[in-house]
């Protein structure tokens, strides 16, 4: 057509891209690197946190790795499903890949981590107490009840006084079978009743204050110091409403709270008076306290003198109902008595002792033929006798003793004869015909 123009080279549409094109995106390759170590340094942060103690255990670590186990299944779909979206799934395997096999070398290394703070927080803790146990020694009781406030893991009244004893103090499990407890050092009684009486001047509840003493009194028990029992006894008549009530019962409170390793007194009767018979008594009643209906039995099965008897019956009238009136207490004396004479008869300061014993209870209304037990005084005696070999070295005195005893023991009314058990059986045959209950003999003794 004339007027028209071609057009100018320069005005053609552009061409179409080249086979070669733009330089490839590597962005999901670098965050499907970055995902399995990310995700695992956030799982070492929080193991090492919640698992670096020195109470955790090969359980606890191995519920923290199965929690890992599946965050580890869960990280590389979202990378893997935009990797597909976007073509770029190859990308996407290569980073997961090799993020994994980074990531794999966390588990060692949260194992010595873990391991490490494990055992600084354990001798932290050790060293802690070691500040405490010198704050004891140092008698000061302000003192000593702010540090024990401030022990770590809040360290109970009964169970601070159990590891000054020697008990143990802090516990770092090994993971496998065996623990490690780091264990107070045995501070001297003297030391324990310091630490006491600032807890009993302290503002911690009434059952708290006597689990402590109950504590403190398995101690004394144990190291065989009935002489400090007046100052345990001083101590406890400050937790009382009344402490100076005249022959109130010596009682355990119900004290269902943390003493650590060690067996508190749950019964103070039975720690003081089975342990140390006549000293115990004696400190007792020294204390001015009396005796519950439970514990007046077990204050009579313990006396071992004719002084000891006669100091109890005047104290409390009660013990001398209990033998005058013929009831089972005197007999039953008189059984767990029995078990002991020969020992006492050998061992004894005076062989007369044991024997004037007897004769007081007997004297006293004791009667050996009304004991509840299988087993009869008489035969017990005899029994024990007879599997005791006598020697030349026997004096005349132990030999008087004996025979007095026996005769006490086995009066002549036909039920129990010289040579006879209780039940008319000769000695021997009685105690081949009694191996069945040996067990249950020993635990009454």
């Amino acid at each position: 057509m004339a007027g028209s123009t071609p057009p100018a080279s320069n005005d053609l549409p552009p061409s179409s891209p080249g086979p070669t094109g733009p330089r490839s995106n590597r962005t999901v390759f670098w965050v499907a690197l970055a995902a399995y170590p990310l995700a695992a340094l956030a799982w070492l942060i929080w193991v090492v946190l919640t698992r670096g103690t020195e109470a955790t255990d090969v359980w606890d670590y191995s519920d923290a790795v199965l929690t890992g186990a599946i965050v580890a299944l869960l990280v590389p779909l979202p990378v893997l499903i935009w990797g597909g979206l976007s073509r770029r799934i190859g990308q996407a395997l290569l980073g997961v890949t090799i993020g994994a096999v980074i990531a794999v070398l966390a588990l060692p290394l949260s194992l010595h981590l873990v391991h490490a703070r494990r055992t600084q927080a354990f001798e932290d803790k050790k060293a802690r107490y070691a500040e405490f146990v010198a704050t004891v020694r140092s008698h000061d009781h302000a003192r000593i009840r702010k540090a024990l406030l401030a022990l770590p893991d809040g360290f109970s009244a009964p169970k601070a006084l159990c590891a000054l004893g020697g008990g143990a103090t802090y516990t770092f499990e090994r993971w496998l079978w065996f623990d490690d407890h780091a264990y107070g050092e045995a501070l001297p009684s003297a030391d324990l009743l310091e630490a006491a009486a600032a807890i009993v001047d302290g503002a911690w509840p009434r059952q708290d204050k006597q689990a402590t003493l109950l504590v403190l009194l398995h101690y004394l028990s144990e190291r065989d110091e009935p002489a400090l029992f007046p100052r345990w006894a001083g101590l406890w008549r400050r937790t009382l409403e009344q402490p100076d009530a005249a022959r109130i019962p010596l009682l355990a409170s119900d004290y269902r709270g943390d003493t650590g390793t060690c067996s508190a007194a749950r019964e103070p009767a039975d720690t003081v008076l089975k342990r140390w018979h006549d000293a115990g008594l004696r400190a007792w009643l020294q204390a001015g306290f009396g005796f519950s209906e439970e514990q007046r039995d077990l204050a009579l099965r313990a006396v071992r003198s004719k002084p000891m008897l006669q100091q109890l019956t005047a104290a409390d009238p009660e013990f001398a109902a209990m033998l005058s009136e013929g009831r089972s207490e005197g007999a039953d004396a008189l059984s767990h008595l029995s078990y002991e004479l020969s020992e006492l008869l050998d061992r004894g300061p005076d062989p007369a002792v044991p024997a004037e014993l007897v004769d007081a209870l007997r004297e006293a209304g004791a009667d050996p033929r009304r004991s509840e037990h299988a087993r009869k005084p008489c035969a017990v005696f005899e029994l024990s006798e007879s599997e005791r070999q006598p020697t030349v070295a026997d004096s005349a005195a132990r030999i008087a003793a004996a025979t007095r005893i026996h005769q006490a023991l086995c009066p002549p009314d036909g039920l129990a004869q010289t040579g006879k058990t209780a039940d008319g059986g000769d000695a021997n045959h009685h105690r081949a015909g009694t191996s069945e209950t040996a067990d249950a003999d020993s635990e009454r003794r």
